[in-house]
């Protein structure tokens, strides 16, 4: 019986110097802040988060980084990780924001165009499908893809960015044609005609819809032209007082006429 106590006793005792030095060795392992890492070696870390895709703590260890050394050679890194972060969690107006700041500070880093892409994308993905919506992003994606096609022509981001320019400069003329036709059926002319011509003489590259576009403006040209005549004083027409009807159904034989050629010209 005394050495079956014994025997406890000692597996007790060795328990408890199992958990103690067990409960040392973690106390040694945790991690330090990274404010207490050299410059170098919380870039290290910083790397290590993003290649675990450890977006969240990528994005709060960079900041504790960048206040703990802001003038650090790696702060350019700092900073493209944590934009990178922001942008792969689909957070895109800080991922905008961050990639821009970078370029402010770094227009010749060798990622200088991936930033800019990543901005253009970052807008590219908010921008509304729907042409019934405004397209206001889309047309800002438009413009920062056109950016990096001309600041960095040899860019691997290039021939995507020139697809999705197509792409989303095709659904900028949907909606405003889309606008166009709601004039159109409220036989509100004026404001038809105008989404009609914008469409005609900005999207020339998209020849089906520049073609419709050119008979909608004419059709409208001659509604015009018939309130015109009916009622020369009238407040809606007042834009076009210094005309005559004969001269608006000229302008609208014009675009037919441009409609015609452009036909034959596709057909060609």
């Amino acid at each position: 019986m005394k050495r079956t106590l014994n025997r406890i006793f000692a597996s007790a005792i060795s328990a408890g110097l199992a958990i103690a030095a067990l409960s040392v060795a973690t106390v040694g392992c945790e991690i330090k802040p990274i404010s207490e890492l050299t410059a170098e070696d919380g870039v290290v870390r910083l790397r290590a988060l993003h290649k675990d895709e450890n977006w969240e703590r990528l994005i709060q260890e960079v900041n504790e980084y960048k206040s703990r050394y802001p003038y650090s050679q790696y702060a350019s890194e700092a900073d493209l990780l944590q934009a990178d972060a922001y942008f792969r969690t689909n957070r895109h107006p800080e991922a905008i924001a961050n990639y821009d700041d970078f370029l402010r500070r770094n227009p010749s880093h060798p990622q200088a165009d991936l930033a800019l892409f990543r901005i253009a994308n970052s807008y590219d993905k908010q921008s509304p499908e729907a042409v019934d919506r405004e397209q206001a992003t889309t047309q800002r994606a438009i413009e920062k893809y056109k950016e990096l096609i001309q600041k960095f022509p040899r860019s691997a981001h290039t021939p995507e960015s020139a697809t999705r320019i197509a792409a989303l400069k095709r659904r900028v003329a949907d909606h405003h044609m889309f606008i166009g036709e709601f004039y159109r059926k409220k036989e509100l002319w004026h404001g038809a005609l105008t989404r009609f011509l914008f469409v005609a003489d900005n999207y020339a590259d998209v020849k089906e819809l520049q073609s419709n576009a050119l008979e909608k403006a004419a059709e409208a040209y001659n509604k015009l032209a018939e309130q015109l005549e009916k009622d020369p004083k009238s407040d809606a027409l007042s834009y076009f007082r210094s005309s005559t009807p004969e001269q608006l159904k000229i302008k609208a034989n014009q675009l037919l006429e441009r409609s015609k050629a452009l036909s034959v010209s596709t057909a060609g």
